[in-house]
């Protein structure tokens, strides 16, 4: 566990980052700049998710206080133009998860329905070149959930692959829509993948998983004050948090 009195490590979840997307997922430019100007004004770090997994092998908990990792999901466009230049501005490291048989083509995959052009292979190239990590979101965006062993595992070879042809060292890896099961953690592991990143109802770093690091999923309406509501609780408050709710939940039962 995660000594008390730490804030964070936090793991921060992003898909587009865009003014005109309507998009639940989308994020802002304006709202991207803030969170990441604010993480800074107030002694937060950004680290790549590698740096942040040597920490957790290492069980080095203190260094792991006030570390914050970006990440965005499905490799957008849009990247290039609105959130590298925020992150090339603060030096901050990223890992973007590309849908490697979709290159060039659309998200096909939102069930909002909205559709964003996605980074070439060449661009992908690009933000590499420029220190950005790469991460598999699978070769098609399939849910692993849905998938037989066999199909799961070359969704998962596939983008592999793909990531070492494109240079990439350090494999990381991201479940589609957050969805995985025993059989999808257990192929991850198989094929090579590093690390891999969930999202979901748990979001706080807790336990020591690598292959089950959860997130916070950036989101449209998420005003300032609630990105520095997420980012400023220490696992103790969140721990009283925790037992005042059971607490209350106790008492209404009695």
């Amino acid at each position: 566990m995660i000594p008390y009195l730490l804030t964070g490590p936090f793991i921060l979840m992003y898909h587009s980052i865009s003014d005109d997307s309507k998009d639940p997922f989308s994020v802002s430019v304006h709202s991207f700049r803030e969170q990441v100007s604010w993480l800074y004004r107030n002694g937060f770090e950004a680290v790549s998710l590698e740096f942040l997994v040597s920490l957790i092998k290492e069980n080095d908990y203190k260094s792991l206080n006030k570390k914050v990792v970006f990440t965005f999901d499905d490799g957008c466009k849009d990247f290039i133009i609105n959130a590298l230049p925020v992150l090339l501005d603060y030096r901050a490291p990223a890992t973007v998860f590309i849908v490697t048989d979709m290159l060039g083509g659309e998200t096909s995959w939102n069930k909002s329905g909205t559709r964003v052009p996605i980074m070439s292979e060449d661009e992908v190239r690009y933000i590499k070149e420029q220190g950005i990590s790469l991460g598999s979101h699978t070769a098609t965006h399939a849910n692993l959930v849905d998938l037989g062993n066999d199909a799961v595992y070359r969704q998962l070879q596939d983008s592999y692959q793909k990531l070492l042809d494109l240079g990439e060292s350090f494999s990381a890896f991201s479940y589609p829509w957050g969805q995985f099961s025993a059989q999808a953690v257990q192929v991850v592991r198989e094929v090579g993948y590093q690390c891999a990143v969930v999202a979901g109802k748990k979001k706080f770093l807790d336990n020591f998983d690598i292959h089950l690091l959860p997130r916070f999923a950036m989101t449209r309406d998420l005003n300032l004050k609630s990105f520095q509501d997420i980012v400023s609780h220490t696992n103790l408050t969140r721990t009283l948090i925790r037992y005042g709710r059971s607490l209350k939940s106790w008492r209404l039962t009695q």
